[in-house]
């Protein structure tokens, strides 16, 4: 493969690097064979990510990154944070269940990556707590900055649970039960 004309080389590494995920899985991933099906050297690769784990992670925050401004497009315009968060869940819950990789992953490797998103460090947490905290500090204003990250905080974490352990639910349905539950004991 050749790096396309119009994508940027750090762009291309990336689709290289979600090809190979899908094919070899996260333990067997190669800088070497993401450079190769990148179309560019292994010290190109190195140019732009440190090692394995910063490229894994640049794989998964763009991925996440593409999410969170769905949702925030999707939710921007609801002021009831019940209906808004219910969106905001179907849309990462829907992404979640269509994403080749993350089940690809989680079917041959789920021992290695739910660790890894749902270690503190995690970047899907680190990423989704803040868009949590925006949504409900918006529609809620007089909360409470600890009230809010503990509630950003739990939303975040539930999403992840449902993403690697998808349920047999509708997805709208979960969404519509989880919004609920959450903003209802959010509120006295």
């Amino acid at each position: 493969m050749v790096v396309l004309e119009g994508v940027s080389t750090r762009d291309a590494i990336l689709n290289a690097s979600m090809s190979e995920l899908e094919r070899v899985g996260l333990r067997k991933l190669s800088l070497v064979d993401v450079a190769r099906t990148a179309g560019v050297s292994r010290q190109t690769v190195y140019r732009y990510f440190r090692d394995r784990d910063e490229l894994v992670t640049a794989v998964v925050r763009r991925d996440e990154d593409a999410i969170l401004q769905a949702t925030r497009s999707a939710t921007e315009h609801i002021d009831d944070l019940r209906e808004a968060l219910e969106v905001g869940i179907a849309i990462v819950l829907r992404r979640a269940r269509e994403h080749p990789v993350l089940d690809a992953l989680l079917a041959t490797e789920g021992d290695v990556l739910v660790p890894f998103l749902a270690s503190p460090s995690s970047p899907v947490l680190r990423v989704a707590r803040p868009v949590v905290e925006e949504l409900a500090a918006a529609r809620l204003p007089g909360l409470g900055v600890g009230r809010l990250r503990i509630f950003a905080d739990a939303i975040a974490r539930l999403l992840v649970s449902y993403t690697v352990s998808t349920p047999d639910y509708p997805i709208d349905e979960v969404a519509e039960v989880l919004a609920s539950i959450c903003v209802d004991g959010l509120i006295p």
